[in-house]
């Protein structure tokens, strides 16, 4: 299956193009980037097609499917003209700027009959799904209630030179804050590992130390803390950041009448605290170094559901109901009060 990337990126770099250079079913056939020789450079490096024109890109010959790892504010117009010319879309997260946008997109896969899957990555680490079927299982009794956090330094520390970190909010302060980026994930993996449909939050959303090269703090929020409500009455509350400098936070904790569950607590691991005293740990450590490799595992679903013609593995549907929070979340943060979910 001939492949393109759309974007050349740190985010093609990293995961997109390795995954489908690795992946026996695929061809790296072509590169965009609206960048002068950025898809150049690459295309040489691994004998692919460059283009700098989009829709002479989506004409490529033979080109089958295509990732969009492009910035967030792109992602619509994009997305949609590769369905219209007859391309499978994977798109990175967020799936849009906002729930109107998504929905679009979502009605444009359905008139192409092209699948659109949203890179909504978290669904594929291995301490996710082991949390998933312990729940199910009634490992710790009936859910009360949890706590979700997803921080790091960042964005602009994937960049390569000090001065490209210093300008990068001038660059890309259009593509929303840390909920947009960050939040995104977490909210998602709260539909997907409790079976629930989260419908109504509070948020409160902060800028407290991203800054453009001018020294002034960017425009929106590197720092969320938002409660939640699911449909069933489980309620929790989510911590997202770019200000966590020194490690990576990426612990969930579930509250049940039976004890306590902890993901991440240490790197790629499941811990049960029963009430009864015992403790169960599951050391998932050997699935990191084997099979995570950046996330680059749900391009290898992609590829999957596009060869066996399976619904999207994070679908079109999903990424706007996500949306539809994310919408909530800011209309919360901008008013203060709880905002139901459409």
């Amino acid at each position: 299956m001939k492949v393109g990337i759309i974007g050349c990126g740190a985010i093609a770099r990293g995961r997109h193009i390795p995954a489908y250079l690795e992946n026996p079913h695929t061809q790296l056939a072509a590169l965009y980037d609206p960048v002068p020789g950025r898809a150049k450079q690459l295309a040489e490096e691994y004998n692919a097609a460059a283009y700098e024109n989009l829709e002479e890109m989506l004409r490529h010959p033979g080109l089958e499917a295509v990732s969009v790892c492009t910035p967030e504010q792109y992602h619509h117009d994009i997305v949609i003209a590769a369905l219209q010319n007859g391309k499978h879309v994977l798109c990175e997260k967020p799936m849009a700027m906002n729930a109107a946008q998504a929905g679009e997109m979502e009605r444009a896969a359905a008139e192409s009959g092209r699948l659109l899957m949203i890179s909504h990555n978290q669904r594929i680490y291995e301490p996710h799904w082991k949390a998933k079927e312990l729940l199910e299982a009634g490992t710790i009794g009936r859910l009360l209630s949890f706590r979700t956090f997803l921080s790091h330094s960042g964005p602009e520390q994937g960049c390569g030179s000090e001065s490209e970190r210093a300008a990068y909010f001038d660059r890309f302060e259009g593509n929303g804050g840390v909920m947009l980026s960050v939040g995104c994930h977490r909210i998602d993996l709260i539909d997907w590992l409790f079976g629930e449909r989260i419908t109504s939050v509070m948020a409160y959303l902060q800028t407290l130390d991203k800054r453009k090269s001018d020294g002034e703090l960017i425009r929106d929020e590197d720092t969320a803390m938002v409660l939640l409500r699911c449909e069933s009455g489980l309620s929790g509350m989510l911590y997202a950041g770019w200000c966590t400098y020194g490690c990576t936070d990426r612990e969930t904790h579930i509250f049940g009448t039976e004890g306590v569950m902890k993901l991440f607590e240490d790197p790629w691991s499941v811990t049960v605290y029963k009430k009864s005293g015992e403790k169960i740990y599951y050391d998932l450590s050997a699935w990191a170094e084997k099979g995570s490799k950046g996330a680059t595992a749900i391009i290898d679903r992609f590829v999957e559901c596009v060869r066996d013609g399976k619904e999207a593995f994070v679908t079109a549907r999903e990424g706007v109901r996500c949306m539809r929070v994310l919408d909530a979340i800011a209309q919360s943060g901008r008013t203060g009060a709880w905002v139901d979910v459409k």
